[in-house]
This record gives structure tokens, C-alpha cells and sequence, in this order.
């Protein structure tokens, strides 16, 4: 009988694996999903890409973007999410679930790269209005100074959002590990859970502190650094501090309010 052809071995799949190395910087993986291959840059890529740190990389990514100015009830689109993952932080969940419908949901990879490597400016009305505004007083002529000019102008090596994660990551490492564990993550959790809901309030200034925080937070849990957690500790009791001050402002307010109709009433 003749030799039985050996068969041919399988073959694997060419793709490679996603990284799932949780001890790589965080600027590493900004970097490599902004040269990623294809268009569009995904919710489901983004939280698979950070493996074991989702929860705190996708906090700061959504606390840092909360922080900019949005028209009112846009605090709630990035607070929604973040309350989700809290929960699931606080349930001790090890990975990031999100709905189907959110992990969908996608954006341009140019425009993601663009962003975290492109430097910070002023607004471009801004710019404008500094380096064209002049006025005449008599015979003299006002401008605004040669450094307000440079501060406002886009500078090719000036700090972006990449170079800003960098510098935080060289600030944060591992340290206090017993404000980093599974009983700390819940007590982080729940407190994550109350920032965000007191984010997506609309108060005056009152997302800024509980967004800072959130950040903090975020920071933490994403480096184990109990530092980081501390100090969003103490922003959290800020945060409180000025809930009162507003619950109070609002209280006397109406009291002096009623007192005052009581008395054109009466």
C-alpha cells in the first residue's frame, strides 16, 4: 500500500490577536488605536484595548470630554455611561459591558488621531480678536503683549493631549495598594456613581468639580495609584462642600422669597 498522505496543518488566522498587555502606558494605546488599521475607530475597540484598565481608562476618557462646555443636558450623555461602568466597578465586574448599541457606536480614527496629537490653541475667534485687537488713546497705540499674542497662537510644538497623558503617567505609579484593591474598587465605584449623577445636574460650575474628580478617580484606578484616589477623595469632599453651599444659597433663598409675598400679601 502506498504512503497515506500526511495532511496539510491548519492554518491559523493571520490577524493578530488584540493586545491584552495591561502593563503598557496609556499613551501607548492612544497611539497604537490612532494607526490602527481601518476608519472608523469603535466603543467596542476602545474598551478592548485597555483590557483589565477599561473601567478607568473609559471614566477618564468620558470624564475628560464631559469637562467641555456643552449645551444643557449634554452632561447626561457622557454621564449615562459613566454610571453604568461605576455600577459595574462597584459589582466587582472584571471587565467593561456596555450595550450593544453603544459599542457600535464609532468615530473617525483620522479625526481620533488629529486629536490627541494636535496641539491646544485658543479658539480661533480668539486668536483672531488678540493678535488684530488695537485701540488709540491720544497719540499712543495699545496691543495686547508679544506673550499674551505667543500663548494664543497654535505653537507646532505646544502641548496636546498625548504629551499631557505622558506627562501624568511620569507623575503616577503604583503606590498604596490597599486604596487599589477589590474593596476599594466598590467603595470607588459608588462614589463614581454619585459624581456623575451630581455631574449631569444642572448647577452652575457644578459639573467642574465632580468632573475633576471623576478624573481623578478614573487616574487611580487606571495606574493603582492610591495617591491619585486620595486626592479624588478630597475633590469628592469639595464637591460636597459646595453642593451644600449651593443646597443652602437655594433654601434661604426661598425662605426670603416666601417671607417677602407673605408680607405684600398680608
Amino acid at each position: 500500500m502506498g504512503a497515506t498522505p500526511s495532511r496539510a496543518p491548519r492554518l491559523m488566522s493571520a490577524v493578530p490577536p488584540p493586545p491584552t498587555d495591561d502593563l503598557r502606558r496609556f499613551s501607548d494605546v492612544l497611539e497604537d488605536l490612532g494607526s490602527a488599521p481601518g476608519a472608523k475607530l469603535t466603543m467596542a475597540e476602545l474598551v478592548a484595548a485597555f483590557g483589565e484598565r477599561g473601567f478607568g481608562a473609559m471614566i477618564l476618557i468620558l470624564s475628560l470630554l464631559a469637562l467641555l462646555p456643552w449645551p444643557p443636558g449634554g452632561k447626561a450623555v457622557f454621564a449615562i455611561p459613566i454610571i453604568l461602568m461605576s455600577l459595574e466597578l462597584a459589582f466587582q465586574r472584571k471587565s467593561v459591558w456596555l450595550p450593544r448599541w453603544m459599542l457600535q457606536s464609532s468615530v473617525s480614527r483620522a479625526a481620533f488621531a488629529s486629536l490627541i496629537v494636535k496641539p491646544f490653541a485658543a479658539p480661533e475667534w480668539l486668536r483672531r480678536w488678540v493678535l488684530t485687537f488695537k485701540i488709540r488713546i491720544g497719540r499712543r497705540r495699545y496691543v495686547f503683549t508679544n506673550r499674551v499674542r505667543r500663548m494664543v497662537r497654535r505653537r507646532p510644538h505646544g502641548l496636546s493631549v498625548l504629551k499631557m497623558v505622558q506627562g501624568i503617567e511620569r507623575l503616577t505609579r503604583p503606590r498604596l495598594a490597599l486604596l487599589t484593591g477589590d474593596v476599594a474598587d466598590t467603595f470607588t465605584g459608588l462614589v463614581c456613581v454619585v459624581l456623575a449623577l451630581i455631574m449631569a445636574l444642572p448647577i452652575p460650575f457644578g459639573d467642574a468639580l465632580p468632573g475633576v474628580a471623576l478624573v481623578l478617580f478614573a487616574l487611580g484606578m487606571m495606574q493603582r495609584d492610591g495617591v491619585a484616589i486620595l486626592l479624588g477623595a478630597a475633590m469628592t469632599g469639595a464637591c460636597a462642600l459646595y453642593m451644600i453651599l449651593i443646597w443652602t444659597t437655594v433654601v434661604e433663598g426661598v425662605h426670603h422669597l416666601a417671607h417677602w409675598v407673605t408680607r405684600l400679601i398680608g
